[in-house]
């Protein structure tokens, strides 16, 4: 049973991979592969970890969906929340200290919860390994390493309210990190090889990578972000800093096979926003969807006969899933076609009609 059984079977989600370059400045993102970097040194460069930094907090609404509201366990959530996955405990320290650093000047709106977590034992695991994850491991932990994770621990019983520490309550902490991340407590989890195998949270719905995965360990990690929660989640969202596009290739080859790749990864923009042809059949997509409803119908257009109600709802409701999707694509934000005032006005004809 594999993950193309799975995803067919609608039991997991499939996935939507970004490659984003931030060597070359980040004025203009792009979603294309990174060119290879040989050296840690380079891959740990200040300016490099603060260019990821600075695009995950102008990204991070858009990607984990913070303009969509949900309900889960009775609480009225928005969006979901993150795992950040890298290389080292060493790289993860810069990154926790550069995301408190350009969090201070964020406005109170902006603010995120960030947590940290790691392993005690070694961390030399190859590219598709991950951790046993062993909370009770605590022999090959250096005394840089640990005053680090009193540090992020020390946050994080002044963020809950709670009393953890590396010495008689890390399982604890772990046990605690797990449930809130679960209950999307937690913005943004930054892990090294934690929580990257058999951590299921419904919630999750990015995975942030700048390490090296393959094989096994990459589908794993992947997998974190997509299981199925509700309507609102329709993919997992992954965004590689590093160049993993030949890695992915070959670990769906590997476990499904390479004609399984559109039912593991979602299509790319332009299929969804301008229309494919599918089995010599022409798909209409959004572009085309909203040139018919400008044509059909007006914002807060009193719509009275029957039939009109259908077509209005039917047609609204496949603009809806479309554009959430999209809206996950750093291209959608000036090709929305309408106005948010426009959105707001058919969205008003969209409720009055449910809820007559």
């Amino acid at each position: 049973y594999s993950i193309v059984d799975a995803i067919g079977d609608k039991n997991v989600l499939p996935f939507k991979v970004d490659y984003v370059s931030t060597f070359h400045g980040t004025e203009n993102i792009e979603n294309k592969a990174v060119e290879s970097i040989e050296t840690e040194e380079a891959l740990a460069h200040p300016e490099r970890l603060k260019n990821i930094v600075k695009y995950i907090l102008e990204h991070f609404d858009q990607k984990t969906q913070r303009n969509d509201h949900y309900t889960l366990k009775d609480r009225r959530m928005r969006g979901f929340n993150s795992i950040f996955a890298v290389s080292s405990i060493d790289l993860a320290k810069k990154y926790y200290y550069e995301f408190k650093r350009q969090l201070a000047w964020q406005p109170s709106d902006k603010q995120l919860k960030i947590a940290t977590i790691f392993s005690f034992g070694p961390t030399n695991f190859g590219a598709d390994e991950l951790d046993d994850e062993n909370p009770e491991n605590t022999t090959e932990l250096s005394i840089s390493h640990r005053d680090f994770l009193d540090q992020a621990i020390a946050d994080y019983n002044e963020m809950f309210g709670q009393n953890f520490d590396t010495r008689s309550g890390f399982a604890n902490y772990y046990q605690d990190i797990n449930l809130r991340t679960r209950n999307r407590e937690i913005d943004i989890l930054l892990v090294v090889n934690m929580f990257l195998t058999g951590f299921d949270a419904p919630t999750m719905n990015t995975l942030w990578v700048d390490k090296n995965l393959q094989h096994q360990g990459l589908l794993q990690a992947y997998s974190r972000t997509n299981r199925i929660l509700n309507r609102v989640k329709t993919f997992g969202n992954i965004v590689c800093f590093r160049n993993l596009e030949q890695a992915t290739n070959e670990a769906i080859a590997l476990f499904a096979n390479r004609e399984s790749r559109e039912t593991i990864l979602i299509r790319p923009f332009k299929d969804y926003y301008e229309g494919y042809i599918e089995d010599g059949k022409s798909i209409e997509w959004y572009s085309q969807k909203i040139e018919k409803l400008q044509q059909s119908f007006s914002p807060l257009e009193l719509i009275i006969e029957e039939k009109r109600k259908e077509d209005f709802v039917k047609l609204y409701g496949e603009i809806l899933r479309l554009k959430n999707i999209l809206s996950a694509f750093d291209e959608f934000d000036n090709k929305k076609i309408l106005s948010d005032r426009e959105f707001q006005d058919y969205q008003s004809m969209y409720i009055d009609i449910y809820t007559e």
